[in-house]
Order: C-alpha cells, then structure tokens, then sequence
C-alpha cells in the first residue's frame, strides 16, 4: 500500500511539473501577446497622432485657401467695379470731345455769319446818312465784341480737343519694356477676362498684348483694357487658346514686342 502511494505521489509530482511547465509556456505567450498587443497599439497611436496632424493641417489649408479665395473674390469684385467706373469715364470722356467738336463746330458757323454780317455793315455804313452813324457804329462795335467772344470760345474749345487728342497719343506712344513679366491673379470665364499683376507702375498701356505661359507651354494671349496702377484688366484674345486648354490663375504673362 505504501508503494502504491509513492507511485501516486510520484505521478501526481510529474504532471504537476508537466502542468507547470505548459504553464509557464502559456504564460509567455501571453506576456508576448500582450507586448505585441501594446507595440500594435503604440503605433496605432503614433498612427492616429500623425492623421490627426494631417488633418490639422489639413485643416488650416483649407482655411487659408478660403481665405484667400474670399480675398481673390473681393478683389476681383473690387477690379471689376473699377472696370466699370473706368469704362463710363471712358465714355463720358468721348461724349465730352464729341460735345465739344459739335460745339467747335457751331462756333465756327456762328463766327462766320457774324463776320460777314459785319463786313456787310461795314461796307454800307460809308454810305448812311450821319443821322444814323452812331447807331449803326454801337452795332458795329457790338458785332465785334460778339465776334471776339465767339473766337476765344472757339479758342478755348480746340485746346481743350487738342489737351484730349494729346493725352491719347502721349499714352498710344507709351512703350512697355519688352519682356515684362508678370502673372494671372484671377480669371472671369463669364466675361472673358483676367486680372494681371502688372500696372501702370510697371509700363503697361492699354491695348498691348501678352503671351500666357504655363511653363513652357505657349496658353493663349490677353489684351489690355484697363490699367490701374498695381494691376490691369484685360481681354482673353479669341481663338488664342487651344481648344481643352483654359487659362489658370498662376499661370505667367509676358510682354514680347513685335518690333523689337
């Protein structure tokens, strides 16, 4: 009976060794699981911190895009309220030679009839009787009184045509520096123009012509219409733009003279 217990002892001993050494066995994978656990887990943090940065950034771009839409927005809203106000300048400006050339005219006529009205009195006052000398000498002086006011109005009109017709040619005569560069700041697809980076300050006439690049590539050409002294507005040439092609803010202008 006795050996019958060690024997049970015995066994009992070895499959407690054995449970404990499976034990052990599972304990470290566990211990290895957990440690992968947590490493899988450091990193999906490192992960999540590196996305949520992205999207901060994200974030802030999107923001300074907007803004700087909003910007680009008001300016050209600001461009194009100037574009206007220009434009009726313009207008009022032709209205005003055209008055005047109409008035030049009617002066000159005027001037001509009183002239002769008064070389025709003065060619019958030798034979009028003395009685009616004097009258007819008040209304000769009167005539060229009216006579000389008529000419200095006439005066007065040409050079204010002549101011006009010079300040028109001073500024055809302008000549931008060729090779001038610059770039697009905005474009109105509906109108068909741009806003550009170049000014009065910068030599730009109204008019000129400049090339649109897009690095090398040849985009189409724009034509000056208004010019104000930081930027200018101006035309989309028709048919200078490929077909598929449009022409992007960013994209650079330059001015190449064809004389030079």
């Amino acid at each position: 009976m006795g050996k019958f217990l060690v024997i049970i002892a015995i066994v009992l001993t070895a499959v407690s060794a054995v449970l404990g050494y499976l034990n052990q066995i599972k304990l470290t994978e566990v211990k290895k699981s957990a440690a992968d656990a947590e490493l899988a887990a450091g990193q999906t943090r490192t992960q999540l911190t590196k996305v949520q940065g992205d999207l901060k950034t994200a974030s802030q771009n999107l923001a300074t895009t907007v803004a700087e839409k909003d910007q680009l927005t008001s300016k050209l809203s600001g461009v194009q309220t100037e574009l206007e106000k220009s434009k009726g300048q313009v207008a009022q400006l032709t209205n005003d030679r055209t008055s005047l050339e109409a008035q030049i005219t009617q002066l000159t006529t005027d001037l001509q009839a009183k002239t002769q009205e008064l070389e025709q009195r003065s060619s019958t006052g030798t034979s009028t009787t003395t009685e009616g000398g004097s009258d007819q000498q008040a209304q000769i002086a009167e005539q060229q009184t009216l006579i000389t006011k008529l000419q200095g109005d006439l005066d007065a009109a040409r050079s204010q045509v002549a101011m006009f017709t010079k300040e028109k040619e001073d500024r055809m005569r302008q000549k931008m520096r060729n090779g001038l560069e610059g770039r697009v700041l905005a474009v109105n697809p509906a109108w068909n123009f741009v806003v550009l980076s170049l000014g009065d300050k910068n030599g730009v006439v109204s008019n000129a012509e400049l090339l649109v690049k897009r690095g090398t590539q040849f985009i189409g050409k724009v034509r000056v219409t208004s010019v104000e002294p930081s930027t200018s507005i101006a035309d989309i040439v028709g048919n200078s733009v490929p077909q598929g092609t449009t022409i992007s803010p960013g994209d650079d202008v330059i001015y190449q003279s064809v004389e030079e």
